[in-house]
């Protein structure tokens, strides 16, 4: 067997370490008036402090669209790769094969350089490229990750001013060949909320959302990215969990009317979102109703020479005297252990 061919059969046995490779997932997408703001995709940072910079998708090309700002900032389009429970026992003293494949679209007016790298926290792969009108590459870079790495990260960087990037996918992987075909080291959606009844300690890739709300830090850059401050921002930048001790979860009104006070639900902990929108909150309340009282009577007491005179009795008990004993109002239930997944 020749040393391609074993090296895509070794590619083959492994997963692909980043998250959202080909930007299918964007939670913080904002549809306005049939107007989509797509913002940045989830799992990924992007940063470009210029003027007149986006990020965008692309639907025709299915591609992470950046328009670089007609400043003189860097832009900078990253991921950590190594966010997930105990990934130096996988990743230290390994050969990692990164790729990324990206367009200048032949529209367009400006010819840019590019540089895609991967940082261990020790030291640093790149390549950097000069695209042309119409020029679509594929770029691949290795790094042997150090013993001592403190991360994993792969970045896309411009500095050219209006450059228009369509970035199509970014995949890497152990070994000598990258494959954009394996499953991802994440199983399944970072930022889903999940349940569990057999035990109150969440899994290695989750986060309890049943503890008071704390501040994510610099090892949960994904999370951060999809939750983006919906929650609340802490004192180091970072977003926020969200505290559902003791609380209820109601499926999303979205207009229908059948929450009616949907446009009165409050922020999330410290967050700005409010209204009708996920994750807000809504205090108990009873429907307005009324009560009938069944008052106890006697017709036996005359007065004079009138007819026999109805009174209440006073000794009687009515059914507005009874009380509940209860200090909420609720249906029976079962109580779970709420958590959210960043890996």
């Amino acid at each position: 067997m020749n040393d391609s061919i074993h090296a895509i059969l070794f590619a083959a046995q492994q997963r692909n370490l980043v998250y959202n490779h080909n930007f299918l997932y964007y939670s913080n997408e904002v549809v306005q008036d049939s107007a989509v703001t797509f913002n940045h995709p989830d799992g990924w940072i992007y940063q470009d402090s210029g003027p007149n910079g986006e990020i965008s998708f692309d639907g025709e090309t299915c591609s992470c669209l950046i328009q670089k700002s007609n400043g003189d900032a860097m832009m900078t389009f990253n991921q950590v790769i190594s966010e997930f429970p105990r990934w130096q026992k996988v990743l230290c003293r390994q050969k990692v094969t990164a790729c990324a494949v990206l367009l200048n679209p032949a529209a367009a007016k400006t010819s840019f350089e590019l540089t895609f790298s991967i940082n261990d926290g020790i030291s640093t792969s790149s390549k950097s490229l000069v695209f042309n009108a119409g020029d679509k590459k594929n770029i691949c870079i290795e790094l042997n990750v150090s013993e001592n790495a403190t991360k994993l990260e792969v970045a896309i960087t411009c500095p050219t001013k209006n450059a228009i990037i369509y970035v199509e996918k970014v995949y890497a992987n152990i070994g000598d060949v990258a494959l954009d075909t394996l499953p991802c080291m994440v199983s399944g959606v970072i930022g889903e909320r999940k349940q569990y009844i057999g035990t109150e300690n969440p899994p290695e890739e989750e986060l309890s959302l049943c503890n008071p709300a704390v501040e994510l830090d610099h090892n949960y850059t994904r999370l951060n990215s999809v939750l983006n401050n919906r929650f609340g921002t802490g004192k180091n930048g970072y977003a926020m969990l969200l505290d559902m001790r003791g609380y209820f979860s109601r499926a999303w009104d979205n207009g229908a009317q059948v929450d009616p006070d949907a446009g009165s639900r409050t922020e999330p902990g410290t967050g700005i979102i409010k209204g009708d929108h996920v994750s807000t909150f809504e205090k108990d309340i009873f429907l307005e109703h009324d009560h009938g009282l069944n008052f106890a009577i006697n017709k036996t007491i005359l007065s004079g020479d009138k007819a026999p005179a109805t009174i209440i009795d006073i000794n009687g008990t009515s059914r507005a005297d009874m009380e509940a004993d209860g200090k909420e109002t609720r249906p029976k239930n079962i109580t779970e252990l709420y958590t959210i997944k960043w890996a």
